[in-house]
C-alpha cells in the first residue's frame, strides 16, 4: 500500500533513538524528507549517521521554547516547508515531587503546545498538514505503582491534540495522538528497568497476551499510517498500539 508519504517533510522531537528514531526510518522508506532532534548532538549525529537519506538533525532542548520555535522555522525553511510533526520528545518517565511534575509539563506538555504554535503556519500552508503526539498507554489506563508526573503531563497531551483536532481542521491540518504500551529497545527505559528491577519487569512481559513487548518498528507502522494521506479521514484520534496489553474497553 503506497501510504503517500514520498516528498513529505517531516519534524520529529525526541528523534535519536527509540520510537522516534524508528519513525524517522520509516518516513524515510516511504520516500519523505525527514529532520530530528534530541537533546545530545552526539546521539543526533548518531542516528542521521546510521538512517542515512534526507535526514538531518539537530541538538534541541524542547522544554526550551524559543530554541525549538528556531529549529522548527529553520527546518521548515530548509526542507522548503513542513507536512508532518511529530512529538515524541519527553522529559522522562516521571515521578510524584514539584521537580518531575515541572520537568514532564515542559517538556511532555508545553514542548508540544509550544511546537504546535511554532509549526501550525507551516502545516497550514502544507494544505494536508498532520500533527502526531506519541503518548502512552500509561494515560488511559492505571500502571504500576500509582500517578505520576509522566503519566498525567501524557494525559493532558492527549486531550490537547483532541482539542486541536477541532480547531486546525478548517485549515487542513488533522491531530493524531499514538499511545504505545510498553515498548522495549536497548538502553531504553525497559532495558533499564530490566537491569534494575527484574521482577516488575518479567510481571509486565507476563501481562501482555503474546508474551512480549512491542517494538518501535511496530510503533512506527502506525505513526507512518496516521501522518499520511492514506489517513486523510483521520483525525482526533488516540490509537492505542500495546498488542492487546491494556484491559479496557474502549467505546
Amino acid at each position: 500500500m503506497d501510504l503517500g508519504l514520498a516528498g513529505k517533510k517531516v519534524a520529529i522531537t525526541g528523534g535519536s533513538r527509540g520510537i522516534g528514531r524508528a519513525i524517522a526510518g520509516r518516513m524515510l522508506e516511504e520516500g519523505a524528507q525527514v529532520t530530528i532532534c534530541a537533546r545530545g548532538q552526539e546521539g543526533v549525529d548518531e542516528a542521521v549517521a546510521a538512517l542515512g537519506g534526507q535526514v538531518s538533525g539537530s541538538a534541541v532542548d524542547v522544554g526550551d521554547g524559543e530554541a525549538l520555535a528556531a529549529w522548527i522555522s529553520s527546518s521548515a525553511e530548509q526542507m522548503g516547508g513542513l507536512d508532518i510533526y511529530i512529538n515524541n520528545a519527553s522529559g522522562g518517565g516521571g515521578g510524584t515531587n514539584d521537580e518531575k511534575f515541572d520537568q514532564n509539563y515542559q517538556v511532555d506538555l508545553m514542548g508540544l503546545v509550544r511546537g504546535v504554535n511554532a509549526a501550525e503556519e507551516h502545516l497550514a500552508a502544507s494544505g494536508a498538514g498532520a500533527i502526531l503526539q506519541i503518548a502512552t498507554t500509561a494515560a488511559v489506563e492505571h500502571f504500576g505503582p500509582g500517578p505520576t508526573s509522566y503519566m498525567s503531563l501524557k494525559a493532558a497531551a492527549i486531550a490537547y491534540i483532541s482539542g486541536l483536532s477541532q480547531t486546525l481542521a478548517g485549515k487542513g491540518i488533522r491531530a493524531n495522538t499514538v499511545s504505545p504500551g510498553p515498548i522495549f529497545f536497548d538502553n531504553g527505559p525497559w532495558d533499564m528497568i530490566k537491569g534494575a528491577m527484574p521482577e516488575f519487569y518479567e510481571a509486565t512481559v507476563a501481562g501482555h497476551p503474546s508474551g512480549r513487548m512491542g517494538s518501535p518498528e511496530e510503533v512506527a507502522n502506525v505513526a507512518a499510517f496516521l501522518c499520511s494521506p492514506a489517513a486523510s479521514w483521520v483525525t482526533g484520534a488516540n490509537i492505542v498500539v500495546d498488542g492487546g496489553y491494556t484491559k479496557r474497553i474502549a467505546f
